[in-house]
């Protein structure tokens, strides 16, 4: 996979690089202007940092962000967590679409909750199996294999319990576990402003292509401008202290916003990669591959309206 000279906030200089979802979805959307894949890493990598950065202690951050370290995760409380024969505590699980799995020096999989606490546990990716592997062009270069582990042992200081915040930390932008997939829109919204920067909008006022680039550049903004807003007052309220578990009206608010611009993101590159009409060999390759890209993005369970 090609690789981006980009600045990623995976908590290399402290955990203050990571208490802004505003400046995750920025980077995220940058990123994808010029790989959709580099993106989506960057999207699961900087949403696992934010939220071991409010609950797993210094010595684990320190431990597994050592040196050049990358840490993915997978939030779906798939595993379980129990004691082996031993004592000892062991883990088992299935885990589909482990992102960033072939760089990853440590994952982040969530378990069901013991005891009615949601916890994590963070395992050596070496320790995992690759029970199915999606490999490819376009955002299958993520490598977002499912990753099993069967009466895995772990350490009890592996074990991230997703509710203790450590000492006076403050509880940052994961008061509500479904923040976690607040900058996943920027993959597919970055995508669209990548296209729209570099095709243009041609030079023919009332032409098919221009009333084409037209709409999907008015809707892009428009939904990155929603999405914006929303961010920016969830920053707002955490650097406040204010920022609390979501109530039922509003998480339904957040996922129709998250679903709405993502979705717009999509379904504007699609609009762009049909009606662009360039002949240009390298123009064309690009359009493919974006389309293989919004299309691989388009069904993603997590951004149904319904879900």
């Amino acid at each position: 996979m090609r690789q981006f000279a980009v600045t990623l906030l995976w908590l290399r200089d402290g955990r203050d690089e990571v208490q802004s979802l505003l400046a995750g979805l920025d980077l995220v959307r940058h990123t994808a202007h010029e790989s959709a894949s580099q993106a989506w890493l960057c999207m699961i990598a900087n949403g696992t940092a934010h939220y071991l950065s409010t609950y797993a202690s210094d010595e684990v951050l320190s431990r597994v962000y050592a040196g050049t370290n990358e840490v993915y995760g997978v939030v779906a409380q798939v595993g379980r967590l129990d004691q082996g024969p031993d004592g000892s505590l062991v883990v088992d699980g299935c885990w589909r679409f482990g992102s960033g799995a072939e760089r990853a020096a440590y994952m982040a999989m969530g378990c069901a909750p013991v005891e009615g606490r949601r916890t994590s546990v963070l395992i050596d990716r070496t320790r995992l199996q690759v029970a199915h592997p999606w490999q490819g062009p376009g955002l299958l270069a993520t490598a977002s294999h499912t990753l099993r582990a069967r009466e895995l042992r772990v350490e009890p200081q592996d074990v991230v319990t997703m509710m203790d915040i450590p000492g006076n930390r403050p509880m940052g932008i994961y008061a509500d576990t479904e923040l976690f997939l607040a900058n996943m829109p920027g993959v597919p919204i970055g995508l669209a402003e990548g296209l729209l920067e570099r095709l243009g909008p041609g030079v023919s006022p009332g032409s098919p292509w221009h009333t084409a680039y037209a709409d999907a550049a008015a809707r892009t903004v428009l939904a990155r401008r929603g999405l914006t807003g929303l961010l920016q007052g969830f920053d707002a309220l955490a650097r406040s202290g204010r920022l609390r578990p979501f109530a039922p009206a509003l998480r339904a608010e957040y996922r129709a916003v998250l679903s709405a611009s993502y979705h717009v993101g999509v379904e504007a590159v699609l609009a762009l990669t049909q009606a662009c009409d360039s002949t240009d060999p390298g123009v064309r390759r690009q359009l493919a591959e974006a389309r293989l890209d919004a299309e691989t993005m388009r069904p993603h369970a997590a951004m149904r309206p319904d879900r």
